[in-house]
């Protein structure tokens, strides 16, 4: 709020004489149109006005406060001149380099390019801690609904056995996660599921299929794989990573790639020079 409080002040004042000014500061004035969408969106109408009042306070606390920081602020003190002109030069390259990015950037990375990234790097990968791959479907217990054809759906997993599993799930559970490639760790696990209340604590570490509950919920799980803390992780555990990774590598290669082309464009044409 003060930020944009602050902006509006400067903006305003180029055009001083534009209409009678709400409030002033010092020789900074605030005016009706910089308080444009303030209270809009207000439920009731002196809500509106409150928030109104709000934000005239502090525009006026703010900009009492920066006049007497700027009027007892030692003249001598060149660094924050330099603070301010330095931060204002990183914003403005920020904001090219980002534009930039948003329009140019290819963001789309293939299963190949995943693939490729992880068999290169496979030895970053190793797991922290052990992951289970895990499908489950949640269900209120308060719902009375016979499982028995669910759970054999799970258990026999084929073609039509999915289509009917994601049918019952879209009609009776709270949540779910079918595929067949979802990996968890065992902390997520442990938040997830209930089973400490259920004495399953080596469940996760075994291929088995389990029902559980607690006192709202009941569970269908089925831990298909497992994978141990030290060993490599799955593709599917780490894929997200593998994207952002990926990602990443390409914005600084682009960025360095747009430097590198501003600079031998300015050397070429004498842009600049050093002595």
């Amino acid at each position: 709020m003060t930020f944009v409080i602050h902006s509006c002040s400067t903006i305003s004042n180029k055009n001083v004489e534009r209409e009678n000014p709400i409030a002033r500061v010092y020789d900074k004035y605030l005016y009706a149109t910089d308080l444009e969408g303030v209270g809009k969106g207000a439920a009731k109408p002196e809500d509106s006005v409150i928030a109104v009042k709000n934000y005239i306070d502090s525009w006026v606390r703010h900009n009492l406060i920066l006049h007497y920081a700027e009027e007892n602020i030692s003249d001598e003190n060149d660094g924050l001149e330099k603070q301010l002109t330095d931060y204002r030069e990183s914003l403005t390259i920020f904001f090219y380099e980002k534009e930039l990015i948003k329009q140019k950037l290819d963001t789309v990375v293939s299963e190949q390019d995943i693939n490729d990234y992880y068999k290169k790097h496979i030895d970053n990968f190793e797991l922290k801690t052990a992951v289970s791959k895990m499908r489950y479907v949640m269900i209120q217990k308060s719902i009375k609904i016979k499982v028995d054809s669910s759970i054999v759906w799970m258990k026999k997993q084929n073609e039509i056995n999915q289509s009917k599993l994601q049918n019952f799930c879209i009609d009776n559970a709270v949540k779910y996660q079918i595929s067949d490639s979802s990996w968890y760790s065992i902390d997520e696990l442990n938040i997830m599921l209930p089973l400490e209340e259920n004495n399953l604590e080596n469940s996760p570490y075994s291929k088995s299929f389990q029902v559980l509950a607690d006192s709202s919920y009941q569970y269908l799980v089925s831990f298909d794989d497992l994978k141990l803390k030290g060993n490599v992780a799955p593709i599917q555990y780490v894929r997200t990573d593998i994207v952002s990774i990926i990602l990443n590598k390409r914005k600084l290669d682009y960025l360095s790639n747009i430097h590198n082309s501003i600079y031998d464009d300015a050397l070429l044409n004498k842009k600049f020079e050093t002595y």
